[in-house]
């Protein structure tokens, strides 16, 4: 999911035409055509002359992120192919004829480049370039297929969101609790942060936090719209116990709910905080001495061990591309052993590799964290993602605010979830 990097927050895109060409004469007797074999693929050669990529990046990527992980990497595998940075929108660039050869964006933003009829299925690219689809978490490619409507292969993964349950230690050391354990649900975590909530002198500490309702909801793989029908998805059983949820932490007595991460952060007033990853946001806190503890992120009880859906980061390759061979060699590069051990070690980013080592040696380069077990993050798993709707955002706004009104008691639930349905078609029709 696209994220500012200063605050919460945030990377996708690719593709191709299946090619299969065959062999046969025409105008051949049955019985000739049986004894020429069976048909030959005709592969072209891969070529290796120098050649420039455009690149779009729909996920942040620092300088110091895509010169470690794409550009060093490229000069010693495939030292003819340069990458160039657009600064464009997509919308834009298909527009002036200039479409970039790969596209970075999350699985959630790859319906756009659908629309705009610049995905194709890479499959036999993957084939050409004897790519093993078996390195991957299954669900990456699950997901990713679901946005082709379940068959073609868009692009492959680069990275993956987590989620953690982030602590401070030194409150649960204050007010002598338990540090949390990793498999708790959330009905467990939010007994847990009743005892962590409550003022002391001017200061009024809370128990528990969480990023947002959505990304509460994610364990259920939820959609706010039908994709097939382009209609709301929000008045039923899954968003009534999100929301009941949310409800539950935000009404323990004290614990007024905030979707910043910097009181748990900055004014460490907040003793549990559930989220994505944090780290680029945690560097500073913890050199200064925040006393950071990771627990696995806490689950529904019908869904245990999963801590959201799909939520990764892909490169994709436009199919309007006339350097295919080469962008494919951009994704092999980028989704080498080699690359991503280096993006966990360096960049604490979770691979979307089934490879151990990824997890092993995730954050080890990060000083700051030699004192802080990582590895509570790894025992969680993604669920698939479904087939987000180009009206998502949109939905996802109104969705917001009919649980905030809800949670402050303006609305009923019911009322709530109703108005939500009625407000995103509503919407949709607007945008038709």
């Amino acid at each position: 999911m696209k994220r500012n990097m200063g605050k919460t927050f945030v990377w996708k895109a690719a593709l191709s035409l299946f090619v299969a060409t065959g062999l046969a004469g025409c105008g051949q007797e049955p019985k000739k055509l049986a004894e020429a074999g069976p048909a030959v693929e005709a592969v072209e050669p891969i070529k290796s002359e120098p050649v420039t990529l455009k690149i779009l990046l729909y996920q942040p990527l620092s300088d110091e992120e895509f010169n470690t992980l794409l550009v060093e990497p490229l000069k010693k595998k495939h030292p003819n192919i340069t990458l160039e940075k657009m600064n464009s929108s997509v919308e834009n660039a298909v527009a002036s004829g200039n479409i970039p050869d790969l596209l970075v964006h999350w699985n959630g933003g790859a319906g756009v480049f659908m629309q705009l009829g610049i995905l194709g299925d890479i499959s036999d690219l993957v084939k050409k370039h004897k790519v093993d689809l078996n390195r991957f978490e299954p669900a990456t490619l699950e997901t990713i297929k679901a946005v082709a409507g379940g068959g073609d292969l868009y692009g492959l993964p680069y990275s993956m969101q987590f989620n953690a349950l982030y602590y401070n230690k030194d409150l649960f050391n204050k007010f002598g609790v338990p540090y949390p354990k990793d498999g708790m649900t959330w009905d467990e975590t939010a007994e847990l942060a009743k005892k962590l909530t409550r003022m002391e002198g001017d200061v009024q500490y809370r128990g528990l936090s969480y990023e947002n309702i959505h990304r509460l909801a994610f364990p259920l793989s939820p959609d706010y719209v039908d994709g097939k029908t382009d209609r709301a998805n929000v008045n039923n059983e899954l968003w009534r116990k999100v929301f009941e949820l949310g409800n539950r932490i935000s009404s323990i007595p004290g614990n007024s709910p905030t979707t910043s991460h910097d009181d748990f952060i900055k004014k460490q007033n907040v003793a549990m905080y559930g989220s994505i990853n944090l780290f680029y946001a945690l560097k500073d806190a913890v050199k200064n001495g925040f006393n950071l503890g990771i627990a696995q992120y806490p689950s529904f009880k019908d869904k245990p061990n999963v801590f959201g859906m799909v939520d990764a980061h892909y490169m994709f390759i436009s199919k309007q591309s006339k350097h295919r061979d080469a962008a494919m060699q951009v994704l092999t590069t980028l989704t080498s052993d080699e690359v991503q051990i280096e993006s966990a070690r360096k960049f604490i980013r979770s691979s979307p590799l089934l490879n151990p080592e990824t997890k092993k040696q995730f954050g080890a380069d990060a000083d700051y964290l030699k004192d802080v077990s990582l590895q509570s993050i790894f025992k969680s798993k993604a669920a698939p993602a479904p087939a987000l709707s180009k009206y998502n955002k949109d939905a996802g706004n109104i969705v917001q605010k009919k649980f905030e009104e809800y949670n402050k008691g303006v609305k009923d639930l019911n009322t709530a979830l109703r108005e939500a349905d009625e407000e995103i078609n509503k919407k949709i029709a607007e945008l038709k």
